[in-house]
């Protein structure tokens, strides 16, 4: 099961942010740490290398909300066979 670990940086209007956060949460794909100031730490623990790629790519930056994110770690050293299909 590839698993990230990433650093989003949400909008400081206050708005915009609670609603990212909300679509976030809900994502049960994701697990959310501490919020600091507009920085969300988080890790993202998907069933393909596909699905997560495009979870990085295109999903979470299309979340309102969402400014930035930045990939710290991403490990997929146990995905074999068909969890490496897309």
């Amino acid at each position: 099961m590839p698993i990230s670990g990433l650093v989003v940086t949400l909008s400081n209007d206050g708005g915009e942010q609670a609603r990212a956060l909300k679509v976030l949460d809900d994502d049960r794909r994701l697990t959310l740490g501490e919020l600091q100031k507009n920085r969300l730490p988080l890790v993202a623990e998907t069933e393909t290398i596909g699905e997560g790629s495009r979870l990085l790519r295109e999903e979470l930056k299309a979340v309102d909300g969402v400014v930035f994110v930045d990939v710290v770690s991403v490990n997929f050293e146990d995905v074999t066979g068909e969890s490496a299909q897309e």
